[in-house]
């Protein structure tokens, strides 16, 4: 049985963002098809942000995280599904993702040279909606910001395959939000 975490980063944890319909069809979609699946809203968990640089080479004492840890060592697939705000991932979102990071949980631990990913053997989805056509952020940003969060978070913890899909323009506006919804359950549907 495959094991998924989803991941909704939306700092707003209100149950009408689309970002919490994506991570709700992903959900039910991968349970359907016989997937255990765990669920963690970022809006909805307490953790202080981190603003010294010596915490984070200590052990997390919050439960939430500590949960998350869990979450993620037993997960085959994580998905991340998050709004782009200001070209990137939600800080929110960041400053959970250094929360799991702390005391070497997500690089481990080395003599020298390249940390060790420690969720090698694990893959990716990194869902990301945007109010700009997705065209726009590829062709005219580079989407930087995105593959910052794949390359530098994701993949340096050892997580391969990352795959990412971007909604953006008239998908996410609410005439477009249920084609949007249903393209999200087919890729929970397939668990990819």
């Amino acid at each position: 049985m495959k094991h998924i975490l989803v991941i909704n980063g939306n700092p707003d944890p209100s149950p009408q963002r689309l970002t919490h319909a994506l991570a709700r069809a992903y959900h039910e979609a991968a349970q359907e098809a016989g997937a255990m699946v765990r669920h963690i809203n970022v809006g909805g968990t307490d953790f202080p942000i981190l603003r010294d640089a010596g915490l984070f080479t200590q052990e997390p004492q919050e439960k939430g995280i500590i949960e998350a840890q869990g979450a993620f060592l037993s997960a085959d697939h994580i998905v991340f599904i998050y709004p782009l705000w200001l070209g990137g991932p939600p800080a929110l979102l960041k400053a959970y993702m250094e929360q799991l990071a702390r005391d070497n949980f997500l690089l481990g631990k080395t003599e020298r040279g390249f940390p060790p990913g420690r969720l090698k053997g694990r893959s990716a989805r990194v869902i990301v909606t945007m109010g700009m056509p997705t065209w726009a952020y590829r062709v005219l940003f580079g989407a930087h910001g995105v593959k910052a969060f794949n390359r530098s978070i994701l993949a340096m913890a050892g997580i391969r395959p990352v795959r990412t899909t971007l909604f953006g323009g008239n998908a996410v506006q609410e005439a477009g939000a249920g084609a949007t919804i249903e393209k999200v359950r087919e890729l929970g549907w397939r668990m990819t």
